[in-house]
């Protein structure tokens, strides 16, 4: 049983990875765009966002988490993933992945996970995790 929670971790940590390098070309070519005013710039941002919240619940699915991947806040900058089965372990492979980078980079704020039971919102600027309970 703990071979094989290892290796789900770890297919987990790489599908993360694979999911950063599948839309960072997305982000950078969105970002260097050129766009005559603010808001068509924030709503390619947003799209890539959510392109991204996408593929990375695709990714644990098909892994076997059973996850749903949000986007959240007023500029759709926080990442948040219910996940029955996440634990401390997962959560530190995932916000120390190229994929919390890459995603620092594509304007999101924070990931927030959850496993309905504690919650665990890490904030990627600060590289900081605040762990409480959640509340029924």
């Amino acid at each position: 049983m703990k071979m094989m929670k290892t290796n789900f971790r770890t297919l987990v940590g790489s599908g993360l990875a694979l999911c950063a390098f599948a839309f960072a070309p997305i982000a950078r070519s969105q970002s260097s765009a050129s766009t005559p005013s603010q808001r068509p710039a924030a709503m390619a941002s947003m799209e890539s966002r959510s392109g991204f919240a996408t593929n990375l619940e695709s990714q644990l699915r098909q892994q076997g988490a059973d996850a749903r991947v949000q986007l959240d806040g007023d500029h759709r900058d926080d990442l948040q993933i219910e996940w029955q089965g996440v634990g401390r372990n997962d959560i530190y492979k995932i916000v120390n992945s190229s994929a919390a980078h890459d995603a620092r980079r594509m304007g999101f704020s924070s990931f927030t996970f959850s496993n309905g039971q504690q919650r665990w919102d890490y904030d990627l600027s600060r590289e900081s995790m605040v762990v409480s309970l959640v509340q029924p």
